[in-house]
């Protein structure tokens, strides 16, 4: 077995995206310009009252981007553990392999349809890199055993 499957290159670029999504956009922010920048002070000066605690909408910018990174350490850790999987136990798991490509199509679909290429192009890597594993591991199932027929 080679030390690069489908699986071990979707979870590196797991870990990749994870990264650059949690260094360069939600710990290291720069600079996008003066009207950008003047939006950004006003998500975190702007207070409301919501559910009964007191919030600002850089908070859930910020929550919801750390709970991306989140999730997206999380999924690597679920391709890292699936490579893992025999072939005569994969029945156990498909279900959840199933469940992570069609979350990452989500997320592709979100990533060309709100953000840039990058990203775009980085979740598009990674769900075709799930599919074609778990595609993989799905072929390799050991053929049923006949059944004995009762007299």
């Amino acid at each position: 077995m080679s030390f690069l499957t489908l699986y071990r290159a979707a979870t590196i670029l797991l870990l990749v995206f994870c990264t650059g999504h949690t260094l360069g956009g939600m710990l290291l922010q720069s600079s996008r310009g003066p009207e950008a920048d003047a939006v950004f002070e006003s998500m975190k000066s702007v207070k409301f009252n919501f559910n009964g605690a007191t919030c600002t909408w850089y908070n859930f910018w910020f929550g919801f981007g750390i709970e991306a990174s989140i999730n997206q350490l999380l999924s690597a850790v679920i391709a890292w553990q699936l490579d893992k999987v025999p072939p005569e136990q994969w029945d156990v798991v498909k279900g959840l392999a199933w469940a992570l490509v069609a979350a990452q199509l989500a997320s592709t679909v979100l990533s060309w349809t709100y953000f840039f290429a990058g990203p775009g192009v980085l979740s598009t890597v990674v769900m075709t890199l799930l599919w074609a594993g778990a595609w993989q591991k799905q072929k390799q199932l050991p053929l049923p055993l006949p059944r004995k027929e009762k007299l």
